[in-house]
């Protein structure tokens, strides 16, 4: 069979220059590191048997230069070379180039093309597209893992029955056509068989038919002819009676025309007399109008005086109040005025008793004592002058402080108080705007109100008002539901008798209001609570509408109770429903909370926009309370801002405090000045050096005695300098005889102190008053007292003219009334004139309507007469016409049927006058037909009867319609029967013809494709079938175990390649598992079983695995390694590439690659031949 001699590679991938490698023995390994170019060394055998680009893991053939995947390719071109032996020792070269246009393939140095080239390789048993010479990297497991179809398609490629595929299903496809036109044309040779029985029937059926057709025809005859001479009859009656008839109808219309005379004489009388009273009942109109526009006028004009009457009054106590409060604000001012004058001149008193007391003090001193006291005074001034200042101002300012604050309590209180009530008052105003409280209210509302409001002023404790306004919803949820079931009785009054309910009536006729419900509760037909309701548990949430209602007003509960009148709510329609229309046989008013209303009576009516409008008017009844507390709250809001000028005292306490503030300021700087000239400095000395004791940790005890001492120095410092005093003062204080200065300072200070203090609080005392002052000045209450006074000037001018014109109103209403009532009465007698001149015209108006039934029932008699004459006529010509249409041949005396005109329905356009005048034309040329009644087989005197007739032609017709449906039960014969046999014979000829040449055609397809399908059978089994029987021994072989069991077979044995090929092994001492549960191991030893199975029947000369051991253990590795040395050394060359030292080790020679030291990966290659350690080890063994 021959094998692989050597490689010779040139620039291949990781393989730089040329390498020659080889030679190769029965059994070579590669062995190499990780990344030494292992795999390109297999890529350079695939790509010199013809492996596609793809599978050599480049993207181009460029890549495959060495270099090229970086950009540096180090030639341009490269070559991979291959030298085989054949059995008989001749060689032969197979060599595939990489150049610039593509590949070149060369055998023995010749340029062949790619196809030559497979060939040559084909003739040594390698075949490119089975891969029957090598396994890749992790193909094996793979193998193992295929599924069904997978291994098919693999043994179809193998054996190349895949090559008849395309070709299988094309004829598969023609044959099953040229099948289906066969049987289509058998089938239509079939219908025209059945089409050549159906022609022959035809003709028996021809004339049993005409037989009948015949005989139908005499009878249709005899009916047309009973029928005919019964019209003609009847016509000639119809217009004997119609001339008795019309000389009726002349001698009524002449009776006619003589009462209409009498009627239009009467009826000219009463127009003029309805005239005249209609021209009276206009002035009555006009006048009432006119009494009833002015009456509004009057009642405006008396409400008007009462509101200025009103106005007048709360005028009047407004002036008063005006006054009473600018006579007390100028006695306030007279008292404030006359007060402050008082403090002025005791602040006066106050500071001339001070000086007199100074000044006796100082006469303890003589001369000379108090100027050495004043200079020395003028030299210490400047330090204790500052403080005794500044001590008397923190005090004084403490006091102002304390006072400000309680005053600032009492205000911002005030303020609070205010602020709570403004947002009272704006959650009311929004509560108002929300409800539309504050929306103008239409004209009708306005009107309807305002009478109400009359009724309760007119009738006190009579009149309650509107249910709407007496009740309300105990919850919003109800709302809905009240206010369908409250219904109309929502806005009905409520008042307490019948009577009253008249008197309101009359009081609205009368001011012209629009009509209003009363409910009065005296008469009031309330039906008793029934109080199962109340008990009742389901539906859950059903309560008496009557209970849900809060009414406050227990003298008008009966009016809700009438209007509730034992209604129940409930929660859902549904349980509305059920409540309404059947529980324990009883029916209840529901409503549901959305408004669904169910009546006892079965009536059902929903809610909508319009009853959530209405629904809207339950949140109206609060409006008033809203109102009344928002004009509550605004009162005391103007009370709480008229209690501001609280604040003027805030104001000047807080002008004392800024003075006093200022004057603590200014001292607090003067103090400053005189401390910063020794303090500062020391202080700043201090924080020196506790900056340096913290910088210098050595140095801290050293630091802070010096500290000490400095702190001791500052101490010292402030003894001199409180010593300075009594320094400046030492002569001084010897000579007078004290201690020390500050013993006769305290003294003088205490003395002053107390005085400032005194100054201090009519100083206050002043301030306040003048503020007070002032702000009454500026509130001049006498311009509020003379505009009252104006006011009331006006209103008084305002009710003289409102009276005069009240009276004038009156007087004019009195005459228009008088005038109306005259004209009432003359209206009054016109209407009697009018009534008696009606009747008169009705009594002449019943004799001409008799007449004129007479006349319709003469004429109705006419027109029948006219109408039946002419339906006879109608029905004669219509009897003639049916008989020319349906062929019918009449026995005539004279005429011809064809005579016979059409009676047309008139065309668009076309006057009824001409339709009428075409159906006259026909009748008359129908008259000219003349029909022989000799025929007859009926007597005459039986035809001129109606019933007698009716019996006639229904036996007639009867007979007719049994021959019809004897004659509609045979199909109308064909006359044209032969030619139609004729055309039948000429199709069956050619159905038969197609018959035939279809199924010769399917014979042929089906042949073609047997041919092909047999011919792939017969390839696949005979590849398959030595693999079956070969792979149970070489998995026992692999195994080294004769238990190993391993089963090959086609899941269809008809056609193997249509379905998957099963493939399943038992591992030696386990039972059978699927392949997926096997392990690595195992299924790397099943696809090598199948994998050499395969090889054995069509075998390459070379069979080269790449790491087929990366997954098998030691044991397995041996009994592989085992197996593949016996095969090496039957029949086939093996070049294993592996990394397991158990596997290369039993190889006859190695071929080592390794990487070299370059700027990218290159690989170089080391070949040791083995057999020579092996027999040398073979011998030692033997000795």
């Amino acid at each position: 069979m021959g094998y692989l001699h050597s490689l010779e590679i040139d620039n291949f991938k990781s393989y730089k220059g040329k390498h020659l490698i080889g030679p190769f023995k029965r059994f070579s390994s590669i062995v190499g590191p990780n990344g030494s170019g292992k795999s390109n060394l297999m890529d350079a055998i695939c790509f010199v048997l013809g492996e596609k680009t793809q599978n050599l893991r480049v993207r181009k053939l460029g890549d495959l230069i060495h270099g090229a995947p970086v950009g540096k390719p180090v030639a341009n071109k490269c070559y991979v070379k291959m030298i085989f032996v054949h059995d008989d020792d001749s060689q032969v070269s197979f060599t595939r180039t990489v150049t610039s246009g593509g590949s070149e393939y060369r055998v023995d140095g010749n340029v062949v093309t790619p196809a030559q080239y497979h060939e040559h390789l084909e003739e040594i048993n390698i075949f490119i597209k089975a891969k029957n010479f090598l396994v890749y990297q992790g193909a094996v497991e793979s193998i193992a893992m295929r599924t069904p179809k997978e291994r098919t398609q693999l043994f179809e490629e193998l054996s190349r029955s895949g090559e008849l595929a395309n070709e299988y299903n094309k004829l598969k496809q023609e044959m099953i056509k040229a099948e289906e036109d066969a049987q289509f044309t058998m089938n239509k040779r079939r219908g025209v068989v059945q089409e050549k029985r159906e022609a022959k029937l035809e003709k028996d059926e021809a004339e049993r038919y005409q037989n009948l057709k015949d005989d139908l025809n005499n009878k249709n005859i005899q009916l047309y002819l009973v029928q005919l001479f019964f019209a003609e009859h009847g016509r000639q009656k119809a217009k004997e009676d119609l001339g008795n008839v019309r000389a009726e109808l002349d001698r009524a219309q002449s009776e006619r025309s003589e009462r209409e005379e009498v009627v239009t004489a009467r009826q000219k009388e009463h127009r003029k007399l309805m005239k005249e009273l209609k021209k009276l009942e206009n002035a009555v109109e006009e006048k009432d109008k006119e009494i009833c526009k002015f009456k509004p006028q009057v009642a405006t004009n008396k409400q008007e005086l009462a509101h200025i009457e009103s106005k007048l009054e709360t005028a009047k106590k407004m002036h008063n109040t005006a006054a009473k409060m600018a006579e007390t604000q100028e006695q306030n001012l007279r008292e404030l005025e006359k007060r402050q004058s008082d403090i002025m001149e005791q602040r006066k008193a106050c500071e001339t008793k001070i000086t007199a007391q100074s000044q006796e003090m100082e006469l303890h001193l003589d001369s000379s004592q108090i100027t050495e006291y004043n200079k020395l005074k003028s030299l210490s001034e400047s330090q204790s002058a500052r403080l005794t200042s500044e001590i008397e101002s923190n005090e004084l300012l403490g006091e102002e402080k304390k006072a400000v604050k309680a005053l600032e309590v009492e205000v911002k209180e005030s303020k609070h108080e205010l602020e709570r009530l403004t947002l009272e008052l704006q959650e009311l105003n929004n509560q108002i705007s929300d409800a539309h409280g504050d929306s103008m209210e239409s004209e009708r509302s306005k009107r309807k109100n305002e009478a109400v409001e009359n009724l309760k002023r007119l009738y006190p404790d009579k009149v309650f008002g509107r249910i709407v306004e007496l009740c309300t919803p105990s919850h919003r949820k109800y709302q809905l539901a009240v206010t369908k079931v409250l219904g109309s009785n929502m806005a009905a009054i409520v008042v307490d008798t019948d009577d009253t309910a008249e008197e309101c009536i009359g009081y609205l006729k009368e001011q012209r209001y629009l009509s209003e419900k009363f409910l009065p509760l005296n008469c009031l037909d309330v039906a008793p609570v029934n109080e199962k309701l109340r008990e009742l548990s389901e539906p859950k949430g059903v309560k008496l509408l009557y209970d849900v209602i809060n009414c406050p007003q227990q003298n008008v509960r009966k009016a809700i109770q009438f209007a509730c009148n034992n209604a129940v709510v409930c929660e859902t329609p549904e349980d509305a429903r059920k409540m309404a229309f059947g529980r324990d046989n009883h029916r209840y008013k529901a409503v549901a909370l959305d408004g669904t209303l169910f009546q006892q009576s079965g009536v059902i009516s929903g809610g909508g926009a319009e009853l959530k409008q209405k629904a809207k008017r339950w949140d109206e009844q609060g409006m008033k309370k809203l109102r009344d507390r928002r004009k509550e709250l605004q009162d005391q809001c103007n009370s709480l801002h008229r209690n501001r000028k609280r604040e003027l005292d805030v104001e000047m306490k807080r002008s004392a405090i800024a003075q006093i503030e200022q004057r603590l300021h200014y001292i607090e700087h003067e103090r400053q000045k005189l401390q910063n000239s020794t303090i500062p400095r020391l202080e700043a000395e201090v924080e020196s050096l506790r900056g340096e004791l913290q910088m210098i940790h050595p140095e801290i005890e050293h630091k802070n005695e010096e500290l000490a001492r400095l702190e001791k120095k500052i101490e010292d410092l402030k003894k001199r300098k409180e010593s300075d005093v009594d320094t400046v003062f030492a002569d001084f204080c010897k000579k007078v005889g004290i201690r020390h200065i500050r013993e006769y300072e305290n003294r003088e200070m205490r003395f002053h102190q107390e005085k400032q203090r005194e100054l201090a609080a009519f100083d206050v005392e002043l301030d306040k008053l003048k503020y007070e002052i002032e702000f009454l000045k500026s509130e001049n209450r006498r311009d509020r007292e003379k505009l009252e006074a104006e006011k009331i000037e006006n209103l008084k001018k305002d009710k003289k003219e409102r009276v005069k014109k009240i009276e004038e109103q009156t007087a004019r209403l009195k005459k228009m009334e008088a005038e109306l009532k005259s004209l009432q009465a003359e209206a009054e007698e016109k209407r009697t004139e009018v009534s008696d001149s009606e009747e008169q015209v009705v009594a002449s108006k019943k004799e001409v309507q008799a007449t004129d039934r007479e006349l319709t029932s003469l004429e109705k008699k006419a027109r029948n007469f006219e109408q039946l004459e002419l339906r006879r006529a109608q029905k004669r010509h219509s009897l003639l016409h049916e008989c020319k249409i349906s062929g019918i041949e009449l026995p005539l005396f004279a005429g011809n049927l064809e005579e016979v005109m059409v009676e047309e329905e008139p065309e668009e356009g076309e006057s009824e006058t001409q339709g009428t005048q075409t159906t006259k034309v026909s009748l008359v040329q129908a008259d000219q037909i003349v029909v022989d009644y000799s025929q007859l087989k009926f007597p005459e005197k039986k035809l001129k009867e109606e019933n007698e007739l009716n019996k006639v032609v229904e036996k007639l017709k009867k007979e007719v319609a049994d021959a019809t449906a004897n004659l509609s039960k045979i199909a109308a014969p064909n006359l044209r029967a032969s030619e139609r046999m004729e055309q039948v014979r000429e199709k069956e000829a050619e159905a038969s013809e197609e018959c035939k040449l279809s199924s010769l055609k399917a014979r042929k397809s089906r042949q073609a494709f047997e041919r092909v399908k047999n011919e792939r059978f017969r390839l696949f089994t005979e590849f398959f079938e030595p693999v079956a029987q070969k792979i149970d021994e070489i998995y026992k072989q692999l195994s080294r175990n004769g238990s190993a069991q391993a089963f090959i077979g086609a899941e269809n044995q008809e056609e193997p390649y249509l379905d998957g090929v099963s493939y399943n092994c038992v591992a030696p001492g386990k039972r059978f598992r699927p392949m997926d549960n096997l392990s690595g191991g195992e299924k790397t030893i099943a696809a090598l079983a199948l994998l050499f199975a395969i090889h054995s029947r069509n075998p390459s000369p070379f069979f080269v695995l790449d790491e087929i051991d990366a997954a098998l253990d030691n044991t397995n590795i041996s009994k592989v390694v085992a197996y593949i040395s016996e095969r090496a050394q039957q029949d086939t060359q093996l070049i294993v590439i592996s990394l397991k030292e158990e596997f290369y080790n039993k190889a006859e020679a190695l071929v080592g690659i390794y990487p070299k030291p370059a700027p990218i990966t290159t690989s170089g290659v080391l070949i040791f031949d083995l057999a020579n350690f092996k027999a040398n080890l073979q011998e030692s063994t033997a000795e």
